[in-house]
């Protein structure tokens, strides 16, 4: 039996029990194994499977929940921005330094919301494929973001998916929108 050791395979089989779909992830993770061996063409074929199954079965809304579950973490990231958010103490601030930093990415201020742009796909699984994906595969990234920002502002924030590499578009844009803390 081929292993299913892949971190985003787990990452999607505890996203999909939290969700309360276990028997749903098991069917997917027993027709589309993943290992950490699984070389580039491998991982996006799985990409597109998981997609694919994602879509067949639930809402929008819900496959973006599920995938934002999925996502990596901001590895230490956080920590860093929030220093930086703390130091500054400004949003337009925050801002111009993170800019100044080459990190990969650059973030927008509109007085409301941030917004992350990424000028490639950073995604393990599909950044060297050429073939766009569907809009569910991106929805990680709004997790990935989800965590970095509630970390950084000290509270709850939306994410939202203005555009993706992987569909074609040029940069890679993720509207964060703190939710007032009242409500």
């Amino acid at each position: 039996m081929p292993k299913n050791d892949n971190p985003n395979a787990l990452r999607f089989v505890q996203s999909m029990t939290k969700h309360g779909e276990q028997e749903a992830a098991e069917q997917f993770a027993g027709e589309h194994p993943l290992s950490k061996s699984a070389d580039a063409r491998k991982k996006a074929e799985w990409a597109k499977h998981l997609c694919a199954f994602l879509e067949e079965r639930y809402d929008d809304e819900t496959v973006q929940e599920i995938r934002m579950d999925c996502a990596c973490g901001p590895y230490g990231m956080n920590g860093k921005l929030k220093k930086i958010y703390e130091k500054t103490g400004d949003p337009e601030a925050f801002v111009k330094e993170v800019n100044g930093l080459d990190m990969g990415f650059t973030f927008e201020y509109d007085g409301t919301s941030y917004t992350v742009v990424y000028p490639q796909c950073y995604c393990s699984c599909v950044k060297k494929m050429e073939e766009k994906l569907p809009r569910a595969w991106c929805y990680c990234t709004l997790g990935f973001n989800r965590t970095l920002f509630e970390t950084v502002l000290g509270q709850e924030v939306r994410g939202e998916l203005v555009s993706s590499i992987k569909q074609g578009d040029e940069t890679c844009r993720i509207r964060i929108t703190p939710v007032p803390k009242n409500g």
